[in-house]
């Protein structure tokens, strides 16, 4: 579902009139839109973004910059949804106003020049015990520092006014109220304004392809009718900058509704030359629901071969629903030398597009949406006796799957007694 920094969004231009001081904006009409697009402008939506040849072109995450920034001829003004203090402070652009809120959901406050004050948001509603998924029993603040999760900055495949929001957001604790902080539970009835862009990462537990053998999770959803919602994917920034081609970026989509109202594991191999070695978009799930908790896990074999299977929660029933055979010696991550890293990404996409993925995932704006998801347990395991997050003290460290902590031990152990001794003696020198 993840996208790039390079990939072609909705352009949008903006004019200085001569006559006066006011400043108008202008947005290209798009071409070519289809009809459901045209449905939903009709209802009220946004204009709906340039038609593309290939579904492929999913969803793309822009690392840093403002989600909705607009640029103005000699840079006199701070343009929507940009912060005006960033790079020194430019005011707002006219018609806009200098608005203070939490807008990343991170207790950090800060400007941005909106159409209105009016959408600051406020704290998100206390979770209410009994309310979430089975897997998810009690909903917690995602507000710990013990959490792997953040808001994230930007997103490239969806726009709003009120920028990227993380209200939504919380961790899963079980009925004994201990936190599961690699869990992630959104829920869209827990916010009065469900149209928006709602966007988790974990930018601090990064961790490199090259080294995982193996990720596991569990997934749970209801409700997510006629929305482009994604409980959990994967991607390496930069995404696919000579290509353009998701096949080739390395991002992996583990759950997606996309294309809408189908849930997929989507990869986009179809586009990287592979023939038979791509198993894609198999549609082995509906937004409606997800039929209770599900176990998904990909493996990564010593050829670069990636399998991604769905099985049932006790993991005696397994089914391949993705593969992309050769992956390592093919996506731009992870070749040519490179040994980039990757992360984690969660969002529900649902005020209007950023690029040719809001109409490649036939996403449509649904500000009714009830959708509620639950990524829990989510563990890397190592292909060597190290584990992929090393220091105990990380937040990190609960990333790790069993195997890979207890491999790293037995390693340990099984070290001389005067290793750890000798191999200091020896930096030394």
């Amino acid at each position: 579902m993840a996208r790039s920094e390079t990939m072609p969004g909705t352009l949008q231009s903006v004019s200085l009139v001569a006559a006066g001081v006011m400043f108008f904006l202008a947005r290209a009409l798009p071409e070519g839109s289809n009809q459901e697009c045209a449905a939903n402008d009709a209802a009220g939506g946004s204009a709906c973004p340039p038609e593309v040849d290939e579904v492929g072109l999913l969803q793309r995450a822009r690392e840093k910059g403002p989600p909705l920034g607009v640029t103005l001829s000699g840079g006199s003004c701070t343009g929507g949804n940009g912060d005006p203090y960033a790079g020194g402070y430019k005011p707002c652009c006219e018609g806009l106003q200098k608005c203070l809120g939490d807008w990343h959901d991170t207790s950090t406050w800060s400007y941005l020049c909106l159409s209105s004050c009016g959408h600051e948001p406020g704290p998100p509603p206390e979770p209410q015990e009994g309310a979430g998924l089975s897997t998810c029993p009690k909903p917690v603040s995602l507000k710990s520092k013990s959490s792997i999760w953040n808001v994230a900055a930007s997103s490239h495949s969806c726009q709003s006014s009120d920028g990227i929001r993380g209200d939504a957001g919380y961790a899963c604790a079980d009925s004994s109220g201990a936190v599961d902080w690699t869990s992630i539970y959104v829920d869209m009835e827990s916010v009065g304004n469900k149209v928006g862009c709602f966007v988790w990462e974990t930018d601090q537990c990064q961790y490199p392809m090259k080294s995982v053998k193996q990720i596991d999770f569990d997934v749970e959803w209801e409700g997510c009718d006629n929305l482009w919602m994604a409980p959990l994917w994967t991607f390496s920034s930069p995404w696919s900058p000579h290509t353009n081609r998701q096949g080739l970026s390395g991002e992996v989509d583990f759950v997606e509704e996309c294309a809408v109202p189908s849930v997929n594991t989507n990869l986009g191999c179809y586009d990287a030359g592979q023939g038979s070695g791509c198993v894609d978009s198999q549609h082995w799930g509906r937004g409606s629901s997800s039929n209770g908790p599900q176990h998904l896990t990909m493996v990564l074999d010593s050829q670069g071969n990636l399998e991604v299977k769905l099985c049932t929660m006790d993991k005696t029933s397994c089914k391949t629903v993705a593969s992309y055979s050769r992956y390592l010696d093919i996506v731009y991550p992870t070749t040519d030398g490179r040994n980039n890293v990757y992360k984690f990404m969660s969002d529900v996409f649902n005020d209007h597009g950023g690029d040719g993925g809001w109409n490649g995932c036939r996403a449509v704006r649904n500000p009714s949406t009830t959708c509620k998801y639950a990524v829990r347990n989510i563990k890397i395991e190592s292909n060597s006796n190290v584990p992929i997050f090393e220091d105990p003290n990380s937040k990190c460290y609960v990333l790790n799957s069993e195997a890979s902590v207890a491999t790293h031990r037995r390693a340990a152990m099984s070290l001389p007694s005067n290793f750890s001794q000798a191999s200091q003696v020896s930096q030394v020198s």
